[in-house]
């Protein structure tokens, strides 16, 4: 009799390394047993709206800040939950079986980038990432005055602060869609695309058998104020963004030119 095949020992393998709340399998990822399906989100990458509608399609009221559908931490609310929370053999089961539907989406790296600096970085309000603003003020000596740093961090800085990280230290909101998906380890069925939300997360609703009164594709959460990219990349910074996220450019199939195209 043979053993167990690799590609099941690699996903085991796999299921192990991500059993942290923090994790992929943990804080990213929505699997359920009911409707059969594991999906892993990315910071701006509509991931509020997609797991909002999959709560409701549990039959879970949304609490009453929709963020919490990604922390899962408010009291007496049903969430979700992830593969953390299956038995080994379980999330196993759920990354292998053909009778699971596995998706994701990716967002064009350029349109990204910049929607997480207007949101993470421009936003002056938001406390979480106040710090790394600070690191990158100091970082290229922005001048002070009356003890308050002057000026905003331009999206030009904010770029070449990350290409001097390590990509291992990169926040979620702007870490590599090819790295932080896993897709080599990760037989995905559906890679839906942020640009073709409307029909690519209506047919993945489809498949998982949901009602039409499951998702509005109108709905917007954690929307940020559209300004076209042509106004703050130029070809050099672009071509800069390209070789940083290569990778993620070639293996969704993005354009080396299309942050001219965003209209």
């Amino acid at each position: 009799m043979g053993g167990p095949q690799p590609e099941s020992l690699a996903v085991r393998e796999f299921v192990r390394a991500n059993r942290g709340r923090s994790t992929c399998l943990g804080y990213g990822c929505y699997a359920s047993h009911r409707h059969r399906y594991v999906y892993l989100s990315l910071g701006k990458v509509v991931s509020t709206k997609i797991k909002a509608d999959l709560h409701r399609l549990e039959g879970y009221e949304l609490p009453a800040n929709p963020g919490q559908v990604h922390d899962r931490t408010e009291e007496g609310q049903d969430f979700v939950p992830s593969l953390i929370d299956f038995t080994e053999d379980e999330a196993v089961e759920a990354l292998m079986s053909p009778q699971w539907l596995r998706f994701c989406f990716v967002r064009n790296p350029y349109y990204r980038l910049f929607s997480a600096y207007k949101s993470k970085i421009l936003n002056w309000k938001d406390e979480q990432y106040m710090p790394f603003q600070q690191e990158i003020r100091e970082h290229f000596d922005y001048p002070v005055r009356d003890g308050r740093p002057a000026g905003m961090v331009s999206f030009r800085d904010f770029v070449t602060y990350l290409e001097g990280q390590a990509r291992e230290q990169w926040d979620g909101h702007w870490n590599l869609q090819s790295r932080a998906l896993y897709p080599d380890q990760i037989d995905y069925d559906c890679t839906g695309c942020v640009e073709n939300f409307g029909s690519d997360f209506a047919e993945i609703l489809r498949r998982l058998g949901a009602p039409p009164a499951a998702s509005s594709l109108d709905e917007r959460f954690n929307p940020t104020v559209k300004i076209y990219h042509a106004a703050v990349y130029d070809a050099e910074l672009a071509g800069r963004v390209y070789e940083m996220y290569r990778e993620d450019f070639e293996r969704y199939g993005y354009d080396r030119d299309s942050w001219l195209f965003d209209f």
